[in-house]
Parts: C-alpha cells; structure tokens; sequence
C-alpha cells in the first residue's frame, strides 16, 4: 500500500525515472483491498471498531479510476486515509507505540 502510494505521488509530481501509470497504481491498490478484506474480518470479529475500513478502502478505489485524487488525496476518505486510520487503529489496538 505505501509504495503504491509512494510511487503514485511521485510519478505526479514528475520525480524518478519510473513511469507509474494510474491503471498499474489501481491494480497495486487492488492487491492491497482484497488483503484489507481478508484481515479486516478476524478483526471485526474480535473489535468491531474494525469494521468499514475495506468499505471505506474499496469505495475510494472504485472513484480513483475517473478521479485519481481519491488516492491519496488528504480533503476526501481517500485510499491513503482509510488504510492510515486502519493502521493507526492496529497500533493503538495492539498497545505499540510508533
């Protein structure tokens, strides 16, 4: 997710020499969904303070193919965000400290 992430700001920003295409950034961020999807649900069994976050994921997602903001972008529930808030809800969940 964070080097899909990575790559794709990147590549707009026009830094590096590697060409990162809006389809290769959604099958990248695909791969991540269906594994979001197969750890959220242990979770949610367990906390259901986990449930939404592959929803929320997936929806992104799905937007990001006719607008790329919903990527990364930090002024909508972007795929970046929905995994940000899914990993810092794990940590605090697990007691570590960053």
């Amino acid at each position: 997710m964070a080097d899909a992430c990575t790559d794709w700001q990147w590549a707009e920003m026009g830094f590096g020499e590697t060409t990162v295409t809006l389809d290769e950034t959604i099958t990248r961020l695909a791969t991540a969904a269906d594994a979001l999807a197969e750890f959220e649900a242990p979770l949610v069994a367990g906390m259901d303070r986990f449930a939404g976050y592959h929803r929320r994921f997936a929806g992104a997602l799905e937007r990001a193919g006719t607008d790329p903001a919903w990527i990364t972008a930090t002024d909508r529930d972007s795929c970046h965000r929905a995994w940000f808030e899914f990993h810092e809800n794990l940590i605090a969940s697990l007691g570590l400290a960053r």
